[in-house]
Parts: structure tokens; C-alpha cells; sequence
């Protein structure tokens, strides 16, 4: 659909008469300078947030670059006269109102935020991981309003009284500042996937955080009884910080060094993509306290990875393709295939018991397990020879289906 008709749906379903203070409709009403426009019931509500979200969907380069909540006042502002006129807008109305959003210019937004758990060998010089930039703030506050007060008149009191221990930054391209917070968070929330992945296993020890930080705490219970109280108590959560600057996080050997490279390349192929979102899916299982979640997780990592379609159900004949493939990629001789193929199967059948039984027995032997199978065929694709230049899934299946018929292994 293209945008003028999307605009005209919107027009058509505003009204400008006054409903403040009525309690016997819902409305949603919008305030932009000048009368406010309403839109009034549940059933136009819903279809006025349905319609916004297809226009702000047509424009990749205006989606990438503005918030939703951005465009929308953009958009009101700039039909407003056909709001109150209720008159249906023209091409060359529309034409000026994507020409107006492309024309504002594109800007490199710094964004820092506080990061808790971590400690640096190394604090008087920033440390870089992929396209994240970690700073200890007492050391690096000169050189950080130094790069941008060369910039400005006068650098703002931008810290206020805060003392940060440690800021990690991400540098996002927009058209606002609203939206360069919104881009970075996305790739902080993904930064604490991505170390937890590297990390290796789920531990209390270490907690990393930006945006998700819970912290040390204590856990109590007050309990009563008939004649009868008692308390208890137990810590909970990271006893000590983890060494960023360590060699091992950005270990080439293993792939990590890979992993946080991806961070900073625009262009990743279609498999590129997918491992990167099994790394957050096992990042993600391993900070769930569930343990039938964490296992789910776990094994959707590698269905990312092996499963040709989003929405492919798990069939006998797909988990029979995943178990062989994890069995070509990890295993180096006849018997270590047969075993992972037999491992990898066992544990697709727990899988199958949690999502249609609700079972709930899951050891931490096997989700640990699974857990490690799936970091460890991640490992090998980046690492591989073999793998590494992979580009789709049906490549893989290609080179794994010739080895399986060398004998040879990966």
C-alpha cells in the first residue's frame, strides 16, 4: 500500500471536536501547537497505531534514522490542515512530507552509558570491542568532552554531579538524539548477550550489565507459624567484577575475536546474521533462571543456525537434519558422529517433552550440555577453514553433505 492511501486512512479516521473530559468514549488524543486531534473508540485507535506502524514500515532509510514517536508528530504536523479540513491529502502533499524527513541531515550520535561488573586492567586507555568503546570514567573524562568540545562553543555540564565508575559507548547514525538512544540500546542490550556467550556458563560470579544490571542483593524470607517465627536470608547475585581487558574474551582461536568484529559490519550475510542471533539466543538462555526456558533457548540457538525457515516446526525429520549436521560439524571420527548424532537427539526429545508436555525435569547436566553444543558448532563455523565463508544455510547443508559422504572431518 502506498503511503498516500496510509494517510488518508489516518485522515479519515481523526476527528477534531472536543472530547476532553467525556467518560463515555475512549479516545487517544495528540497535541501539536493549534486544536488537538482525536482519535476516538477502541476499534479507531487500534487502526490509527496499525496504519502509523505500516507508514513508518515503507521507508527503511526513515525507520532506520527517526523514532515511531518522531514520525508521528511529523506526520500530524505536517497534514494538519487536512486533519481539521478533513480533506484527503494529494501526492505532492505526501512527496514534500518524505522529502521534508530525508532532507534533515544524518548525525553520528555518541552514546555512553554506565556499565556495571566489570574492572580494566588496563584503565588509561579505553578499550575497544568491536563497535563498543569502554571508558573508566575517571580517567577518561578529559579525553572524552576533549574530542567533542572541539566541536562546540562550550561543552555542557553533561555528567551533572555524577562520578560513573565505567561508561561503554556506541556511536548511532540518526536524524535525533531520541533515536541514537534507541539504536544504542539495542546494541547494549545485545552487548550483554554477546559476553555472557563468550563468558561460557551461567555463574553468579560475574554479572555484566548496561542496561539489565541486577546486582549483589540479599534474598529474604519472614516466615510465621503458630507459636513460631523464624527469617532467612541468602546473597544473590556477582560477588566480583569481571576483567574486561582479558586476552581470552577476544580469543581468535575460539571465534570470539569474530563474534565482536560482526559488531561493526553493516553488511553481514544472511548466515552472518544468524550466527550473531544464536549468540543472543544462548546469551539470553543463559541469564534466564528457568530452567526449562534456558534450555528451550538454548536449542533455538541452534535452530536458528540449521533450520531453513523462521517458522518451521521441529519435526522428526528436522531434528534428524539438526542432530546429523551438529554430528558432521563437531564430531572427528565415526564413533564421536554416532555419539553426538545419538547426545544431540536425547536432548531434542527433552525439548519436545517441555514445549508439548510442560515438563519441567530438566538436570543441569543436560541443559548444560546442550548449552555447550550449541557454543561449541558456533566456534567451528567461525573458526573452520571450512566453514568460515559460509553464506546461507543451504550452503552449509552443501559443504556438510560432501563431507558426509568423504568420511572426512571438518
Amino acid at each position: 500500500m502506498k503511503l498516500l492511501e496510509i494517510v488518508n486512512e489516518i485522515i479519515e479516521l481523526a476527528e477534531t471536536d472536543n472530547f476532553l473530559g467525556r467518560t463515555d468514549v475512549s479516545f487517544a488524543v495528540f497535541y501539536d501547537g493549534g486544536n488537538p486531534i482525536y482519535f476516538v473508540t477502541k476499534k479507531n485507535i487500534i487502526q490509527y497505531r496499525d496504519a502509523l506502524s505500516r507508514a513508518f514500515d515503507l521507508d527503511e532509510k526513515i525507520k532506520s534514522t527517526y523514532t515511531l514517536n518522531k514520525y508521528e508528530s511529523l506526520l500530524k504536523e505536517h497534514f494538519r490542515e487536512c486533519f481539521s479540513k478533513k480533506c484527503p491529502a494529494k501526492n505532492e502533499d505526501v512527496s514534500s512530507f518524505v522529502e521534508k524527513l530525508k532532507a534533515e541531515s544524518i548525525k553520528t550520535f555518541s552514546v555512553f552509558r554506565d556499565i556495571h561488573g566489570i574492572v580494566l586492567n588496563s584503565p588509561i586507555t579505553p578499550l575497544i570491542l568491536g563497535g563498543y568503546t569502554i571508558y573508566e570514567f575517571a580517567s577518561q573524562k578529559e579525553f572524552i568532552e576533549s574530542i567533542f568540545d572541539s566541536k562546540t562553543d562550550s561543552f555542557p555540564p553533561i555528567w551533572c554531579n555524577d562520578n560513573p565508575e565505567y561508561l561503554i559507548e556506541w556511536k548511532a547514525e540518526a536524524r535525533h538524539f531520541e533515536k541514537a538512544i534507541e539504536i544504542a540500546d539495542e546494541h547494549f542490550e545485545r552487548f550483554e548477550l554477546i559476553l555472557r556467550y563468550v563468558i561460557g556458563s551461567a555463574t553468579n560470579h560475574f554479572e555484566v550489565g548496561v542496561l539489565n544490571y541486577q546486582g549483589w542483593r540479599q534474598r529474604k524470607a519472614y516466615i510465621l507459624s503458630v507459636g513460631e517465627v523464624s527469617n532467612s536470608s541468602t546473597t544473590h547475585g556477582p560477588r566480583e567484577p569481571i576483567r574486561l581487558d582479558e586476552p581470552y574474551l577476544v580469543n581468535e582461536d575460539t571465534g570470539y575475536h569474530t563474534v565482536w568484529g560482526f559488531t561493526t559490519k553493516k553488511n553481514l550475510n544472511k548466515f552472518q546474521k544468524r550466527i550473531m542471533l544464536a549468540v543472543e539466543w544462548i546469551g539470553q538462555s543463559m541469564a534466564d533462571p528457568s530452567p526449562q526456558s534456558a534450555f528451550i533457548k538454548a536449542a533455538i540457538a541452534l535452530e536458528i543456525i540449521f533450520t531453513y525457515n523462521e517458522g518451521d516446526i521441529i519435526i522428526p525429520s528436522i531434528m534428524n537434519q539438526i542432530s546429523e549436521s551438529i554430528a558432521l560439524i563437531l564430531g572427528s571420527s565415526v564413533d564421536e558422529r554416532l555419539k553426538l548424532e545419538s547426545s544431540v537427539k536425547k536432548l531434542y526429545g527433552l525439548r519436545s517433552k517441555i514445549v508439548h508436555s510442560g515438563n519441567k525435569d530438566i538436570s543441569q547436566a543436560d541443559y548444560k550440555t546442550l548449552l555447550e553444543i550449541a557454543r561449541s558448532v558456533i566456534k567451528k563455523i567461525l573458526t573452520s577453514d571450512k566453514l568460515n565463508s559460509v553464506d546461507s544455510v543451504q550452503d552449509l547443508y552443501t559443504i556438510l553433505k560432501k563431507f558426509k559422504y568423504s568420511g572426512d572431518a571438518i
